[in-house]
């Protein structure tokens, strides 16, 4: 592109407003009309220049207005017919509606060249300036029954391929999987933020007497779903919003506070485990809080059993060894709970002060009187035994896989068969004497 001039007096005359969307939607509409009524495809290009914003800032409105105008002009006379036509909607990003293409073939050709075309430097006087674009391309007919979702699904896919290699991509479910899980992060992190999480507790049994020794605090939404959320992406959003200290405090008083009700409402003297990522340990000043909370029910720091995710962070993290070896100190007892890196994970049975490994079956379906996968199993107890650890099963399926575990040296158990999560008062109601 050549040299770019000022395109007007006013420094801010083009500054992004959201009523800009408006006669688009409207003109995108009628041609979703004319698609439906004569059964025709329509493709729509989300493109961000990703430059503008950048421009304003360094040289002002003015010089974004006339970059800004310069591409549009470039894409109407390159890259759109007659009747196709383009919505410039936020500062950078440029809505183009190609109004009949045969199939998505035509649509990510013009994508191409649309990138082409933007490709070219910018000569803002002696700087040599260079877009970076990305095009999202959402169809019609397809899942969009509407100007505002057909829209919403080509930015969806816009987003996504300013990640891609060829920063160009067809909108699909996946981008919209994505979207959900976006919204369900931001769904948690207000959750945290308003302690809006509650506890359920799932018993631990002892396979050798056949009694409820424990029972591990797993966070629920409190707003009628049954749905459990993970304490990684629990500690995830406090991290997010700076709230970790605040959250593992309410944590671990209410969970300490329910240990102590379950023992002198129902007679059960339990232990509590409560699972964290390995990152929480690096959180300042984690040992007091721990400690604090357990003077605060009086229990017993044996009581507590920390399970630990992510081990391999462990090797790395200074901060976090030491955060371990104080709460040993204590008395507080800590767990291996890390199916993704199972070597790491016994690697550190030996250089790290833990007393249990908990081992998931639900990843090996099926392998009771399977002679290799119960060897496999007999000798991981036998190791983990031979350093003076304790063994906890999950993932059980039933009474016969819990004998053949019992028969193999396993110490404990929880499974959904047995006991599944359940909120305080039912607990309380199914295991009371």
């Amino acid at each position: 592109m050549s040299q770019v001039e000022p395109a007007g007096p006013e420094p801010g005359s083009a500054a992004p407003h959201p009523a800009a969307e408006v006669p688009f939607l409207e003109r995108l509409r009628g041609c979703l009309e004319q698609r439906q009524a004569d059964g025709q495809n329509l493709a729509l290009l989300l493109v961000d220049c990703g430059v503008i914003g950048q421009i304003d800032a360094l040289w002002g409105y003015q010089i974004g207005d006339a970059v800004r105008t310069r591409i549009v002009a470039s894409l109407r006379a390159e890259v759109l017919r007659p009747d196709d036509f383009v919505g410039e909607l936020g500062r950078d990003e440029l809505a183009c509606v190609l109004s009949v293409v045969e199939g998505s073939g035509l649509a990510l050709l013009a994508a191409e060249k649309s990138r082409r075309i933007m490709n070219a430097p910018l000569w803002l006087g002696e700087a040599e300036i260079y877009a970076s674009p990305s095009v999202g391309i959402a169809m019609f007919p397809g899942t969009a029954d509407s100007a505002e979702s057909l829209l919403r699904q080509a930015r969806s896919a816009c987003a996504a391929a300013s990640g891609s290699t060829s920063h160009i991509l067809l909108y699909d479910e996946a981008q919209n999987s994505r979207t959900s899980r976006l919204v369900e992060e931001g769904r948690l992190r207000s959750a945290v933020a308003e302690d809006a999480l509650e506890l359920v507790f799932q018993p631990q049994f002892d396979l050798r007497f056949g009694q409820i020794m424990g029972v591990e605090a797993m966070l629920r939404w409190r707003d009628g779903s049954r749905d459990l959320v993970s304490m990684r992406d629990a500690i995830a959003a406090a991290e997010a919003g700076g709230l970790v200290s605040k959250m593992i405090s309410s944590l671990l008083n209410r969970a300490l506070r329910n240990c102590s009700e379950f023992r002198q409402r129902a007679g059960l003297d339990l232990r509590v485990a409560i699972n964290l990522p390995a990152r929480a340990l690096m959180e300042p000043g984690l040992p007091d809080l721990v400690e604090r909370a357990l003077r605060t029910w009086s229990l017993r720091p044996g009581r507590l059993m920390l399970e630990i995710q992510d081990i391999p962070a462990l090797q790395e993290y200074a901060d976090a060894q030491a955060a371990m070896l104080r709460l040993h100190e204590t008395g507080v007892k800590l767990s291996i709970d890390d199916a993704r890196a199972p070597l790491s994970s016994l690697f550190s049975l030996g250089t790290l002060p833990f007393q249990e490994l908990k081992v998931d079956l639900s990843i090996v379906r099926g392998w009771a009187g399977q002679a290799r996968a119960e060897s496999v199993l007999q000798s991981l107890i036998a190791l983990v035994h031979n350093l003076k650890l304790d063994v906890i099963a999950t993932g059980v399926a039933d009474e016969a896989e819990a004998a053949r575990l019992l028969e193999l040296g396993c110490d404990f158990m929880q499974a959904d068969f047995k006991g599944p999560p359940v909120d305080p008062e039912v607990f309380v109601d199914r295991f009371a004497a």
